[in-house]
Parts: C-alpha cells; sequence; structure tokens
C-alpha cells in the first residue's frame, strides 16, 4: 500500500509539473505578443493632448460680430521703369495694410510690368532677378541688400567612413610572369591567378567632404565667402550671397531626403533538390499554373535558356546586369510596362545565371510553388534594414583553421641534423553569407547589388614528406556556390536569382562487420551504393522601401503573426495538459 502511495505521488508531480511548464510556455508566448503590440501601438500617429492644441491655439469668441472678416489678398497691376529701388519699395505699400522699411545701403534701379500680383509676390519677383532680399516679420517687411551672409544649417548624419568590396573569383591555378625591375635590370617573377576575377568596391569615401567639395562648388571662392563644416555637431556654416544661399539650402534638402531613405531587405536563401523529372532545371513555366501569379524575368550567361514557342528568347539580358522586365503596377507603385510573360520558359544546367522578377503574395507562396518541383530545404532566411546606397552584410556560419602552407628549417648539432617543420593555418569560411547595396529611385524603384556565397569545406587528408618525415596533414576542399549580379525592382517585389546546380553524391557501404574488412575476400560480404541527385540553389529577395512608421508597422504585424502560428502549431503537437 505504501509503495501505491508512492506511486500516485510521484505520477501527480509530474502531470503538475508538466502543467507548470506548459503554463510557463503559455506566459512566454503572451509576453512576446504583448511587447510587438506595444511596439506598433507606439508608431501610431498619437493624438494632440488637448492642453497643447488650447495652449498653441487661441481662443475664439463665437459671436459672429467678433469675427474678423475673411477677404482675399489684394491684387495689383504693377509697371515701373527704370524706378530707383528705394521709391519703388515704398510706394509700393503706399496706401495698403503692409509696412515697409528698407535698408539703408540699398540702392539701384528696378523696371517690371505684373499683373495680378499681390505684395508678396511682386517681393519675390523682385529678389529672383535683381537680388533684393526681403524678410517678412512681424512688423513688416524688411528689405535687405544682396550682401554676404552667414547661415547655419543642421544635417543628420553618422560621422564615419564605411568601405566594402565583394570579390568573385574563378581561378584554375596561377601563371608566372617573368619580367625586369624598372631599375638595376634584375630579374622579377610574379605569380597572378588565371581565371576570371569580379571586384565590385564601394568607394571609400567621406560624406562630410563631399558636402563641403558640393557647397564650395556653389558658393565659389569669392572674397568674403566660406564654408565650415563640423562632423561631431552635424553642423555647417555657410557665408555667401542670400541667391547662393538659397541654392545651398536646396542641395542639403536634397541631399539629406536621399541618404536617410531606408530599405528593409529580407531574403531567403533555398536548395530544391530535384525530382527525376526535372534534372534540367526548374521549369519555371511550370510554377505559373497556380492562380494568378505571374514571373518575368532575364538571364546573364549561357544560352537561350528562356524562348518562346518560335525558340527565339523573349528577354535580352545584358552581361553583368540582371534587369527583370517590370512586371506593372506593385503595391500602388505605377511601374513602367505591363508583365510579359515567360512562355515555355525551362533553365538549364548549362544556361548560365538567371534573374525573375515575381507578382506573387509572399515567399511562402513560391516555395509551395516550388516544392511540386523537388524537396525544398531553407538555408537561410536574412532579414535586415539599411540606408540608401550602403552595404548590408548577412554572415552565417562558422570559420575553421586549415593548413595552407608548410615550410622546414634544418638544424645542424655535431653530426646530427635536426629538422623543424612549421605550417601556416587560415580560416576558412563554411555557411551562407550575402551582402547587398540598394539604391532608391524617387519612384521607390530599387537597384540592388547581390552577392550571394555559400560555401562547404571538408577535411582532405593529404601526405606531405618534409624532409624525412612523412606526414598526414588536413586540407581544405572547399565547395563554393555564389553570383554577383545587379537587379533592379519595385518596392515589394520578389526577386529570384537562380541557375546555380551541382550534382550530390552519396556512397553508401553496407555489410557484415569484421568480414567485409578483410582484404581481397571483404567484397563478398559488403554492398556499396551510389547515388547522384542535382540540387539547384535560389536565392529570393525582397526590398520593401520605409516611407513612414507604417512600413515598419506593417512589419511588426507580420512578425506578430508568425509568432503566433508558430505557437497555434506547437500546442497543436504537444499532449493534452491536465
Amino acid at each position: 500500500m505504501r509503495g501505491m502511495t508512492l506511486l500516485h505521488s510521484f505520477l501527480l508531480t509530474v502531470l503538475l509539473g508538466g502543467c507548470a511548464i506548459e503554463k510557463a510556455k503559455d506566459d512566454v508566448a503572451v509576453a512576446m505578443d504583448q511587447e510587438i503590440a506595444a511596439g506598433i501601438e507606439s508608431n501610431e500617429k498619437l493624438p494632440v493632448p488637448a492642453a497643447v492644441s488650447s495652449a498653441l491655439i487661441p481662443s475664439i469668441a463665437l459671436g459672429s460680430s467678433q469675427l474678423p472678416e475673411l477677404v482675399d489678398e489684394e491684387r495689383f497691376d504693377v509697371t515701373v521703369n527704370n524706378v530707383p529701388a528705394v521709391q519703388f519699395f515704398m510706394s509700393l505699400v503706399d496706401g495698403t495694410k503692409y509696412n515697409m522699411v528698407v535698408h539703408p545701403e540699398v540702392s539701384g534701379s528696378i523696371t517690371l510690368n505684373l499683373s495680378n500680383v499681390t505684395i508678396p509676390d511682386v517681393l519675390q519677383a523682385v529678389r529672383d532677378v535683381y537680388g533684393y532680399e526681403f524678410v517678412n516679420t512681424g512688423y513688416g517687411f524688411q528689405v535687405l541688400p544682396g550682401r554676404l551672409q552667414a547661415r547655419i544649417y543642421q544635417i543628420n548624419y553618422l560621422n564615419i567612413n564605411r568601405s566594402g568590396e565583394s570579390r568573385t573569383l574563378v581561378s584554375s591555378g596561377s601563371l608566372t610572369i617573368l619580367g625586369t625591375e624598372d631599375e638595376g635590370g634584375g630579374a622579377r617573377r610574379e605569380s597572378v591567378p588565371a581565371g576570371t576575377t569580379i571586384n565590385t568596391d564601394l568607394p571609400e569615401t567621406t560624406f562630410w567632404q563631399e558636402v563641403k567639395t558640393s557647397i564650395e562648388a556653389i558658393v565659389g571662392t569669392g572674397e568674403g565667402r566660406g564654408v565650415v563644416v563640423n562632423p561631431q555637431s552635424g553642423v555647417v556654416v555657410v557665408r555667401a550671397l542670400p541667391s547662393e544661399l538659397r541654392e545651398v539650402e536646396r542641395f542639403l534638402e536634397a541631399t539629406q531626403l536621399i541618404v536617410q531613405r531606408q530599405v528593409i531587405l529580407e531574403a531567403k536563401i533555398i536548395e530544391v533538390r530535384l525530382f527525376d523529372g526535372f534534372q534540367t532545371g526548374i521549369n519555371w513555366s511550370g510554377l505559373l499554373q497556380s492562380g494568378t501569379n505571374s514571373i518575368t524575368g532575364s538571364q546573364v550567361g549561357g544560352g537561350s535558356v528562356l524562348v518562346n514557342e518560335s525558340g527565339v528568347s523573349d528577354i535580352a539580358g545584358a552581361s553583368g546586369s540582371l534587369d527583370p522586365v517590370d512586371p506593372g503596377p506593385v503595391s500602388g507603385v505605377v511601374t513602367r510596362s505591363p508583365a510579359i510573360p515567360i512562355d515555355g520558359a525551362v533553365t538549364s544546367a548549362f544556361g548560365g545565371v538567371f534573374s525573375l522578377a515575381l507578382k506573387i503574395g509572399d515567399f511562402s507562396s513560391f516555395i509551395e510553388l516550388l516544392e511540386s518541383q523537388g524537396n525544398v530545404q531553407v538555408l537561410s532566411s536574412p532579414r535586415v534594414a539599411t540606408l540608401n546606397n550602403q552595404k548590408a552584410v548577412i554572415k552565417v556560419g562558422v570559420d575553421e583553421f586549415f593548413v595552407t602552407d608548410i615550410s622546414s628549417t634544418s638544424v645542424a648539432s655535431g653530426n646530427t641534423t635536426t629538422t623543424n617543420p612549421s605550417v601556416t593555418l587560415t580560416p576558412f569560411f563554411s555557411g551562407v553569407a550575402l551582402d547587398v547595396t540598394p539604391q532608391i529611385s524617387g519612384d521607390n524603384n530599387v537597384t540592388l547589388h547581390i552577392h550571394p556565397s555559400i560555401s562547404d569545406v571538408v577535411d582532405q587528408q593529404k601526405t606531405v614528406t618534409i624532409g624525412t618525415a612523412t606526414q598526414e596533414i588536413p586540407l581544405a576542399r572547399s565547395t563554393v556556390r555564389e553570383t554577383d549580379s545587379i537587379v533592379r525592382a519595385a518596392s515589394g517585389q520578389v526577386i529570384v536569382i537562380g541557375g546555380l546546380m551541382q550534382d550530390i553524391i552519396n556512397d553508401q557501404t553496407a555489410g557484415t562487420p569484421g568480414a567485409k574488412d578483410v582484404p581481397l575476400f571483404g567484397n563478398l560480404f559488403k554492398h556499396v551504393k551510389k547515388s547522384s541527385q542535382k540540387s539547384e540553389l535560389v536565392i529570393l529577395l525582397k526590398p520593401v522601401v520605409v516611407d513612414d512608421g507604417r512600413t515598419w508597422n506593417a512589419d511588426m504585424q507580420d512578425s506578430l503573426e508568425t509568432l503566433r502560428d508558430l505557437n497555434t502549431t506547437l500546442k497543436s503537437r504537444l499532449p493534452a495538459g491536465p
């Protein structure tokens, strides 16, 4: 009886513990939902408090007799010919509600002929043509001569310098070039890679120095003019004529608007292990059989892959630049041409690298389409936000060290010679790396430089003899799939880069333990199976231009729904609690 009591107590403790764990998981899920919902709510536009509104807006009496009569701005026809400037300005406001103060240094004469204009319109026209600056103050207009003035501008930008380089090397060895030194006539040997190299450099430019150079080009370097830039405080001081200062102001407004534009980059790197019927590659035209989805694209390298019924390519891709045909309106953006669907396009293992533009709901819909042609595995799903013309780098993997150089030194001691080997270790990256540089146009089209790289590094043993010693050295064998391309897409449009295929070879050995290892006769007791399967690498990339807080809200809302779906799925797979 005592044993049964202990057993019941133990089972009750386990059940209660399971309920406690389940409750803890529920608490974590609820806390995550609340945090994301709070972030979405904080980004919404908040109403102005009543106290602030009452302080900013003066009280208005409701009596109609106390309301001022609303009248249109009075308009005139103004015609003058070679009138002194001071006389012109003072007579301009004669008999009107405006006051005028003219600086003593104002001189010159004015000639103009304007019809149906207001007083501010006339002052604006005179400033544009003759350079007389005016200021609308609380008591009236001030007219100032066209002399040098100093103004202070604020620029919100980081005081840092960034530089980057994307490098793709295709090499089949190295060539040794024998040359001659410039001085002394000595021989020189230079080893250079044999193959193709693609270098994409992000120029190392100093933003603040470029701003100063541009402003100096606008205002010139005449007497009294000057430009001072303080990167630490983000302040720019310019001393120039009023007309030149207005040009500087327009330049700084355009510069700040462009450099502060932001884009969210969402990517998925997918490997598709193709079924037997798709060993030549993914049949992209077969993906168009689902609903109203549409796909357009272009290729670079290889032969005629995307062809129509007559065997002629519908899409002419430029070498080194992937520019899909614009698929029409996306997310309310009016684009330049309607969609041109791919008709009967089948990719080839020798067709080069191509890009596609998808007019499709989301990544999950496209992945479901790919599953009809092979087993889909998502290698990486990075997501990052970056500013205009700023490189974003994503790297997921591991660095392992391998031997890349071996040298030896011999030390003689009496009749004995000792050889000391020396090895050089170099890190090799194995994993997924992606760097993207966006450029956002005024109509929310995004030009992207994309450089994805998927590398797999494994050990291979090499026997190396150093002096009289023979050693097994672990060397690196690297399998790399990468591409370097430039594409263009509208905000919210999905870009697909594919055509990176490889053969996966599997060797499986089975046999009787012990007997299969016997020399010669061991083959009678073991079975060797070799299989080969083709896989294709597909990179999906969706840029979304951030216009305001609503874009971030939509992004957080998507994350919230994903977490809720995941929580629901996990609960459905767990056994019911007590």
